[in-house]
């Protein structure tokens, strides 16, 4: 049996609420030579059985024990994987009919590495699909039609760190034998595995396409991994696995190694990404300067800080972020305290 053109890939976990749905924008496709690999998570409630119900067209495969975030399963299913082509689904999500047949047209004309659609339509799970509208998580200077991207890995890098490239891996087409070429997967972590995988095909590809299509339905909903509260080591230990996989990435490829000025240039970007939400969760944790340089110490300095010095730094502003948001406080509350002894003075010589 030859091969099919596209492998979509969906991780599922206790996703019964939302996989029908999802299986049944594929099964509209208006291009049909595909493969679904379903790599189920250990769920416990009744998505295998739905899928299952989808036929043979739909392969589920099971891991031996839940690994907590999509990474894992996704990188089982590249094992499995036959297609030409690989397309990341989230369980949760849809694609337009024409999804498949557009984004495999482009990848064909172009030979491309990587076809990358900037829009996506995005709708609230209690608002349903009909009020999604076309919306993206990157900056303007969309394009108007497929455009091959510079082959200046040095612009791409700047690109992205401008935030000209959506991030999430999904609403991509990737070439499977350029990914395997070129060994990218997603790194085992929970949240933000995308950034260093479409970082990698980004820096890795020959020809990137980028399309104005808009056939990826996004749902918003409170269940998503996106959306679970996070504690702050694994936060931070999160931080420190997204900067060391992609530094053991750029470590390997000639342009990095005479460009290093690019490497601190991805880690900035990211890490003053993450920095606003890091510097919340610490404020809203109500951790002491104690706590907070206790935990770097530990989790930071006693691991190799060499590896870690972009990390560490900005680490150490969210703490300093912390005490001026304290001190902001006090002197906010100094200030009221003053204008209510002013005020209550006001009253009482009136009276």
């Amino acid at each position: 049996m030859r091969n099919p053109a596209v492998s979509v890939i969906i991780p599922v976990y206790n996703a019964e609420r939302y996989i029908g749905e999802c299986l049944d924008s594929l099964v509209k496709q208006t291009f049909r030579d595909f493969e679904v690999i379903v790599v189920d998570d250990r769920s416990t409630d009744g998505s295998c059985e739905i899928v299952k119900n989808f036929g043979d067209k739909f392969k589920v495969l099971t891991l031996s024990k839940n690994s907590g975030c999509p990474s894992l399963p996704r990188n089982f299913a590249l094992t499995e994987a036959r297609g030409k082509y690989v397309y990341f689904l989230d369980s949760d999500d849809l694609l337009s009919e024409t999804a498949l047949e557009e984004l495999y047209k482009v990848a064909e004309k172009f030979a491309a590495d990587v076809v990358h659609s900037e829009k996506c339509l995005v709708f609230l799970d209690k608002c349903g699909i009909n009020s999604a509208e076309p919306d993206s998580f990157q900056t303007d200077e969309f394009v108007t039609e497929p455009t091959l991207e510079t082959l200046d890995i040095g612009k791409r890098v700047i690109g992205f760190t401008q935030k000209r490239f959506m991030w999430q891996v999904w609403g991509k087409l990737f070439r499977r034998q350029f990914l395997s070429d070129n060994k990218i997967k997603f790194p085992a972590i929970s949240i933000f595995e995308d950034y260093v995988f479409v970082f990698e095909c980004l820096v890795a590809a020959k020809n990137y396409v980028r399309v104005p299509f808009v056939s990826y339905y996004y749902r918003v909903h409170d269940d998503s991994m996106s959306h679970k509260a996070i504690s702050i080591p694994e936060f931070m230990e999160i931080l420190v696995k997204v900067v060391k996989s992609t530094d053991d990435f750029m470590n390997g490829r000639k342009f990095f190694i005479d460009n290093p000025k690019y490497k601190y240039v991805f880690a900035d970007f990211f890490l003053q990404e993450r920095l606003d939400t890091f510097s919340k969760n610490f404020i809203s944790g109500n951790y002491t300067i104690d706590d907070i340089y206790n935990f770097l110490y530990k989790k930071i300095f006693s691991h190799r800080p060499q590896d870690n010095i972009a990390l560490t730094t900005y680490l150490f502003v969210a703490a300093n972020i912390l005490i001026l948001h304290t001190k902001q406080q006090a002197t906010e509350l100094d200030e009221l305290k003053r204008q209510l002894a002013v005020l209550r003075n006001n009253l009482e010589v009136s009276s």
